[in-house]
């Protein structure tokens, strides 16, 4: 036992309880053995070892332990104690773990298109709406307004149902008629903490057979009847869950902090502390994963919203700094709905810190050349192959493809020879003629990949333009006016022109963000 048993073998030792079990001291004829034999409660430490011992007292913090050999007296925190040791004691004196085991049930998981969510049970699917039953209330639904198909999830009963109707339902399954049955249903009715219907069941179970489970009833009553004399604290507790599960976030806080005014001398001020810190934690975890979930979805409406009703050159300047604050502000406003803890200061700082898991993409598509050619192929440089010389083959092809580079060249210098004006008309006149799609998509990747609020991965993919399959140019065989069509082959000539959908790049530029 290391440490702490070192301690044990000293006057003020630290020893842990046992279940409670009830057991002869150790053998007679030790040295210091009380003079009347007394029963005493075998007690395991967490690291396994045991001592004898009577609790004199106990609170929501401990116990005082008092040893059996020694006479030596020592307070024991909860923590000291073997955590089977720990569970039934406290279980035993009453002290009540409301985050402790629930009943749980499955339930629908609805969410709307305007991203609200609600979880009950579907208890009428007829007409255009579904009926929801929560435990405070039925709640309509209309059916043109869901974001998918509901879906199963496990909840507390109590968010279903209220604590009657869980008590009506057990009670109608239950046999009354034995006191196995009378002890079980009290049992259940703590889980749901309905503590006065317990000590009701606990006592006919007593009255049925007086020979079933004797100590364990005694032992169960006393604690219900225990928690039965505080159930408006226990019941003020639960309701702080129920917040939580609602995520009435701020409410439950609320809550939780007034509860130490409202019962200055309760036992279970720990319990309070702890369903504080439970809202937090479920506050902070809900916020975070909804504004992540948010920030990309409204990334996306707005460039789809936008591209609609802008040029190119709008685009970018919008892109370049107000898309970002936009995206912030809605992102603030729904997270406010949760908590007023979310300011723009606290949803930037979430969003920055958020869990980056999976890759998405975008792609410029047929619009990849309005990027200009540079910021277009940034990633796609070519490598030198020096490993060994060029055949006669690989030669043409090189001539070949310097005389398309050359073109290229020549075509993009002759686009720069242009206005800005002429520059602008033709890339707006280009841009009308994108898709929907197209200008939606072209706004989110220009958005992730330039905006700095997003992880991008350094290598963009290309992949080659549909119409030239990635030369960037297109050949035409042309034939004299007096050509006939059935003379192929004959008087044709041959002319290079620029690859009108990439505009001679040759590629399309796609991005990975997260």
């Amino acid at each position: 036992m290391k440490m702490i048993c070192c301690v044990i073998l000293s006057a003020t030792v630290c020893v842990i309880p046992s279940r409670a079990q009830v057991a002869t001291p150790p053998a007679a004829g030790a040295e210091n053995q009380l003079a009347a034999p007394v029963a005493a409660t075998m007690l395991r430490l967490r690291d396994g070892s045991i001592q004898w011992g009577s609790i004199q007292t106990h609170d929501p913090e401990g116990v005082v332990f008092v040893r059996l050999d020694t006479g030596g007296r020592v307070r024991l925190p909860w923590a000291f104690l073997h955590p089977e040791e720990e569970r039934d004691l406290r279980t035993r004196f009453g002290y009540v773990d409301v985050a402790g085991e629930e009943i749980l049930i499955d339930a629908d998981h609805i969410v709307t298109v305007e991203g609200a969510e609600l979880t009950g049970v579907i208890i009428d699917r007829s007409g255009d709406m579904l009926l929801v039953k929560t435990s405070s209330a039925t709640i309509p639904v209309p059916k043109n307004r869901l974001a998918g198909a509901p879906t199963i999830v496990q909840v507390p009963a109590t968010e279903v149902f209220t604590r009657a109707e869980l008590y009506a339902q057990a009670l109608s399954n239950a046999d009354v008629s034995t006191a196995e049955g009378q002890f079980n249903l009290a049992r259940w009715c703590e889980r749901i903490l309905d503590f006065g219907h317990a000590v009701e069941h606990y006592k006919k179970a007593t009255a049925l057979d007086g020979t079933f489970r004797p100590e364990d009833l005694r032992v169960s009553t006393e604690r219900a009847l225990a928690k039965a004399a505080r159930q408006d604290q226990v019941d003020y507790l639960s309701d702080i869950d129920a917040l939580i599960a609602r995520r009435r976030y701020d409410d439950a806080l609320a809550r939780a902090d007034a509860f130490k005014e409202k019962f200055p001398d309760s036992p279970l001020l720990a319990e309070a502390k702890k369903a504080r810190d439970r809202s937090i934690k479920a506050r902070d975890k809900h916020v975070a994963e909804r504004v992540a979930t948010l920030w990309f979805m409204r990334a996306g409406q707005l460039a789809r919203q936008m591209s609609a009703k802008m040029g190119v050159e709008e685009i970018v300047s919008y892109v370049g700094g107000q898309m970002s604050r936009d995206i912030l502000d809605y992102v603030s406003r729904e997270a406010q709905n949760l908590t007023k803890e979310a300011t723009p200061e606290e949803v930037k700082k979430l969003w920055q810190l958020r869990r980056k898991v999976r890759w998405n993409r975008a792609s410029y598509g047929q619009g990849t050349w309005l990027l200009g050619r540079d910021a277009a192929l940034k990633g796609n440089e070519p490598t030198k192959d020096e490993t060994k010389p060029l055949s006669e083959k690989d030669k043409e092809r090189a001539d070949l493809q310097q005389k398309l580079e050359r073109y290229l060249k020549n075509q993009e210098l002759a686009r720069k020879a242009k206005t800005s004006a002429e520059q602008k008309d033709d890339r707006e006149a280009a841009w009308k003629e994108l898709s929907a799609d197209n200008r939606a998509s072209w706004t989110l990747a220009y958005y992730c990949e330039t905006s700095g609020d997003f992880e991008v991965d350094p290598k963009p993919t290309f992949t080659n333009c549909r119409e030239c399959g990635g030369e960037g140019t297109r050949t035409l065989s042309l034939a004299g006016g007096n050509v006939s069509r059935g003379s192929i082959g004959k008087g044709l000539t041959d002319t290079t022109l620029e690859c009108p959908t990439c505009h001679g790049l040759g590629v399309v530029r796609r991005i990975s963000y997260r």
